[in-house]
């Protein structure tokens, strides 16, 4: 059972009351028992969900979760270990939201030989990739430039091989 104990709060908060007979055994105190098997249940879920949701605190499925978002599944690693690089991800992903810190977000990718071009009226951005990628390095700096990328931007990215995407 969880921190929180519903059996002893509706106890509590029924005994000023004086209209119930609250003895131990008694079909009040019996039906409180009853109530309170399920009702600390969900408390008890209600505390899983909310350290599931954070990486600080997950230990299962809140991590499973991010990864999978992420693309960055590492199940055989130790929790903290796993817990450590989502929260370092985050973080590239959390920047300031400045063309400095999309550049240097897209230098993390690979993409070290490339200029941007921004039409802030418009919410567009272009960019030109003069790097060589092969084709695994391509798929893989536009899945990462997809998560990153802000949602109210249309983004064109045209790569030195000609390939060109918009997102």
């Amino acid at each position: 059972m969880g921190s929180y104990n519903s059996y002893a709060s509706m106890k509590a908060k029924l005994a000023p009351l004086g209209i119930y007979t609250l003895a131990e055994g008694s079909v009040t105190d019996c039906e409180l028992k009853a109530y309170a098997a399920g009702i600390d249940r969900l408390f008890d879920t209600l505390d899983i969900a909310e350290r599931e949701s954070f990486i600080e605190t997950a230990e299962t499925y809140g991590l499973s979760e991010r990864e999978k978002f992420a693309d960055k599944e590492k199940p055989e690693l130790p929790v903290n270990t796993r817990r450590e690089l989502l929260l370092g991800y985050e973080q590239h992903l959390n920047r300031s939201g400045t063309a400095a810190a999309f550049t240097a977000f897209l230098h993390e990718c690979g993409l070290t030989d490339m200029t941007m071009s921004e039409y802030h009226l418009h919410h567009y951005l272009t960019i030109h990739v003069n790097n060589e990628l092969d084709e695994g390095q391509m798929s893989m700096a536009i899945k990462k430039i997809k998560q990153a990328v802000p949602a109210h931007l249309s983004v064109n990215i045209a790569f030195a091989d000609g390939t060109s995407l918009s997102l």
